[in-house]
């Protein structure tokens, strides 16, 4: 807990991604993932694994990885970086209620967006600084 009067502020801690790709099975996705890594030049963990069930050729996967920034600004600058290796253009979004900020963005093939990493076919990242 910080000393009385002092403030504590909120802290861009990980970049939570969700993306479809198509992958047969675990592994696969794991590969995609593991490209997705040394791409951002980050780890990139995977929370969730599961089959999409309106297109069974994808699977939707839950990533996390580290971001760890204190500013609104370096953590949006840090990662637009990262979504920039992976996809362009992105559509991109804020949100901000109670003092809290929230930065997403959304890149889908089909509607135009290129991805660097074969196998996505539909991504989007959401940074906060909720803890």
């Amino acid at each position: 807990m910080p000393p009385p009067g002092r403030m504590v502020s909120a802290m861009f801690e990980t970049i939570q991604w969700r993306c479809h790709v198509h992958a047969n099975d675990r592994r696969a996705a794991e590969r995609v993932v593991g490209r997705m890594a040394d791409r951002l030049d980050r780890p990139v963990e995977i929370e969730n694994y599961e089959r999409y069930c309106r297109f069974p050729e994808l699977a939707v996967l839950r990533l996390v990885s580290p971001l760890r920034c204190a500013a609104p600004e370096h953590a949006l600058m840090t990662v637009l970086d990262c979504a920039w290796k992976i996809a362009t253009p992105w559509s991109l979004g804020s949100q901000g209620a109670g003092g809290q900020r929230e930065f997403e963005g959304v890149a889908a093939a089909n509607v135009g967006a290129h991805f660097s990493i074969p196998g996505i076919e539909w991504m989007e990242f959401r940074v906060s600084d909720r803890p």
